[in-house]
């Protein structure tokens, strides 16, 4: 027959256990939660970045060929007599 004491400490350590194995499973739930976060904020900031440089290499891309343009024009403004004026010269 277990004692009364006896029957206190294993009831006791049952359960720390109990509590315990609760701790760690909330630890790994934590663990996931964060890491499953951390990936979702990668994704998105990897999505934007690649989002802003697709769009300002299209900018950059119409702003070069505008530079063109405005090459071209002043280069006609050059050739023309000085009595006309161009859009290039109004551009000024």
């Amino acid at each position: 027959m277990v004692t009364k004491k006896r029957r206190r400490t294993q009831l006791a350590r049952a359960g720390a256990q109990r509590q315990q194995l609760r701790r760690a499973q909330r630890a790994r739930r934590r663990r996931r939660t964060r890491l499953v976060l951390t990936a979702v904020a990668v994704v998105v900031v990897l999505a934007g970045l690649v989002t802003w440089i697709v769009l300002h290499a299209k900018d950059s891309g119409s702003a070069a060929s505008a530079r063109g343009d405005y090459a071209s024009l002043v280069d006609l403004a050059q050739h023309q007599p000085t009595g006309q004026a161009t859009t290039a010269e109004g551009a000024r």
